[in-house]
């Protein structure tokens, strides 16, 4: 039976263990956004010696490999085994959405288009995302997101036109970037609205899987030069190949899984948008490519936009943590 000062106190024991998952998701989101600004370049340079399905085998494959190493293969295992029967269905549905047709369109769009602008329009699975969970994940929509897209969506428009200086010309590969993200959005809402209480590691798990299986089930009936790129790879690359398994996917995976359980999708979602400006810095500074004005302007308005959004997240961000420091200074009173 609890004592009325252990009921009393209950509120303030909650406060703190939500302070605390609130300070582990922004961990988790600036680790993504680190781990985002690398991406682009370092799949664009491995997708020039690999195709899209050994690039997606490959990363896939990393990504498992670092995740068993990091959890455990047994542990992993025992929680999947622990799982209940109706969260199968979804972490399925994601894995493939997240693990097999977002990669393969985006590395396949990759290869046709300018790191930079992949990684601009990539951006456009930030607004798939606020549309997507709203309408199927219940998520708030508020005044400030809608603002604060619509300056998104028009950064990505200006890099669109190139200023709207040139005729109006859409690659084919920034077409498929942004299938990508229309995939990834469908896997984050799935992941946001069915598997909040699922670890990340466990998703992890199951969306590397379904990816490697897709791979073996695909290969006999595919002519395929998986052996022959591997054999011609440059060892010199091994490192790039690595990072890019480590950092790029790893580590920007998930981070993304466990910032989405602990901070609200739209939140998640626009505020990794700040790995654009990296991404664009790192992407000119490593590969040499070209950075014009309206790959800036680009940047500039999708910062803007995300910061518009944000803004009344951070308020009442404050006031919760304003709410739970008055708390604790009563109860040492």
């Amino acid at each position: 039976m609890q004592t009325p000062s252990g009921i009393l106190n209950q509120p303030l024991k909650r406060s703190r263990i939500h302070i605390c998952s609130h300070t582990m998701g922004w961990i988790a989101l600036m680790t993504m956004i680190i781990a985002g600004s690398t991406t682009a370049a370092f799949g664009k340079q491995l997708t020039g010696f690999f195709s899209p399905l050994s690039m997606l085998f490959l990363s896939e494959v990393m990504m498992l490999v670092f995740a068993i190493l990091s959890f455990g293969f047994f542990p992993i295992v025992k929680k999947i085994i622990k799982l209940k029967s109706g969260l199968f269905l979804p972490l399925v549905t994601a894995g493939v959405m997240s693990g097999i047709l977002a990669p393969l369109f985006w590395f396949w769009g990759l290869q046709r288009t300018f790191a930079v602008n992949s990684q601009l329009f990539g951006m456009a699975e930030t607004l798939f995302l606020i549309i997507f969970g709203t309408l199927f994940a219940h998520q708030a929509f508020r005044r400030s997101q809608g603002i604060g897209g619509l300056v998104m969506l028009l950064g990505l428009v200006v890099v669109a036109f190139e200023g709207f200086a040139q005729p109006f010309t859409i690659a084919i590969g920034d077409v498929a970037i942004v299938t990508a993200c229309f995939f990834y959005g469908i896997g984050g809402t799935i992941v946001g609205a069915s598997l909040r209480k699922v670890e990340p590691q466990i998703i992890i798990f199951i969306r590397s899987g379904c990816a490697v299986l897709f791979f073996f089930a695909i290969s006999p009936f595919i002519a395929h030069p998986f052996i022959t790129e591997i054999r011609s790879f440059p060892i010199t690359l091994i490192a790039v190949l690595i990072s890019y398994g480590l950092i790029s996917r790893f580590l920007l995976i998930l981070g993304y899984y466990e910032s989405i359980e602990r901070l609200p999708i739209a939140t998640v979602s626009l505020l990794s948008t700040v790995s654009v400006a990296g991404a664009v810095l790192f992407t000119h500074l490593y590969l040499g490519e070209a950075v014009f004005w309206y790959h800036v302007a680009g940047v500039a308005l999708i910062l803007t936009g995300s910061a518009v959004v944000q803004w009344s997240s951070l308020s009442r961000f404050e006031k919760r943590l304003a709410h739970y420091v008055k708390a604790h200074h009563r109860q040492q009173m």
